[in-house]
Formats: structure tokens, C-alpha cells, sequence
């Protein structure tokens, strides 16, 4: 059995805040950070580190290098080893986030859905021809064609 997980993937930029942004205020943030992220991309991972195999897809922009290299990452301390074989990349921005986490932890997210949106009909067609009946597809619900990925995979 293989392991699909056509998925969302997003650079986060998470800014560390004194408190929530008010409208028509400017604060200076106290720290950034970038980060790799999305639900499909934290999904594949932890599969991948519980001991699976799994193939993701979807699509990144010109920006996605940090999210390939996190998702392939083979190291001795991070062996993400996710196969990232089937993620197209588009000349286009990619999904990224602008996160703020205050002083007591809470955060606000703004999500750019970017190429995370721009799955194509061909693409799902390609990608699922790959696998076959008694394979595990995953799915979070951020994708544009998430209706069609579970049409055609069926």
C-alpha cells in the first residue's frame, strides 16, 4: 500500500508581537521567523517519521524551495524523507502565511493560498495514475480541486 497525501504546503512567516495588531495601528514586530509549513506538508512529515512511505502533491511556487528541501530533508537528526516526486512547481507565488503570536501565545493567521490553488485537472490525472486501488489518499481541505482529487481517486 502506498501513501498519497495531495496536501497543502505554505512558507509561514510568524511574527512575534506585544500584542494583537489593532486596525489602523503599526507595531514593530520583537522577532521573525520562517518556517515551513501547511497542514498537507506537517502531514506527510509526521507520516513519514512515524515510519511510512508517502508521496506528496500539490504545487509550489518560484518562493517553494524551503518547503521541497524540509519535505525531502535527509539528515541524522531530521529524516523527513517524504518523496516529493510528484510536487509541480509553477512560476508563480507561492502559499505563505503572515502569522502573529502575542505575548500570551495567542495567534492571528492571514493565509495566501497562492499555487495551492492552482492544482490543475491534468495534474491530478498524472499524479493518480501513479497509485492504484488499496492505496491511502490524504486530503486536508485546502487545495482548490479537493472535490475532484476524491472523484478521480475513487
Amino acid at each position: 500500500m502506498k501513501i498519497l497525501n495531495y496536501g497543502s504546503m505554505n512558507i509561514d512567516n510568524v511574527y512575534q508581537v506585544e500584542h494583537m495588531i489593532h486596525p489602523g495601528e503599526t507595531q514593530m514586530a520583537i522577532a521573525k521567523n520562517v518556517f515551513a509549513g501547511g497542514k498537507g506538508l506537517n502531514q506527510s512529515i509526521a507520516i513519514a517519521k512515524a515510519g511510512g512511505t508517502v508521496y506528496h502533491a500539490g504545487v509550489v511556487g518560484e518562493d517553494g524551495a524551503i518547503l521541497m528541501d524540509t519535505l525531502a530533508k535527509h539528515d541524522l537528526l531530521n529524516q523527513n524523507g517524504v518523496d516529493t516526486s510528484l510536487i509541480e512547481t509553477r512560476d508563480m507565488p507561492g502559499g505563505h502565511t503572515v502569522i502573529q503570536v502575542d505575548s500570551s501565545g495567542q495567534n492571528s493567521i492571514i493565509v495566501f493560498a497562492g499555487e495551492n490553488m492552482r492544482v490543475l485537472d491534468e495534474d491530478i490525472e498524472r499524479v493518480l495514475s501513479e497509485f492504484n486501488k488499496g492505496d491511502l489518499l490524504i486530503l486536508q481541505n485546502e487545495l482548490d480541486h479537493s472535490p475532484a482529487i476524491m472523484r478521480m481517486a475513487s
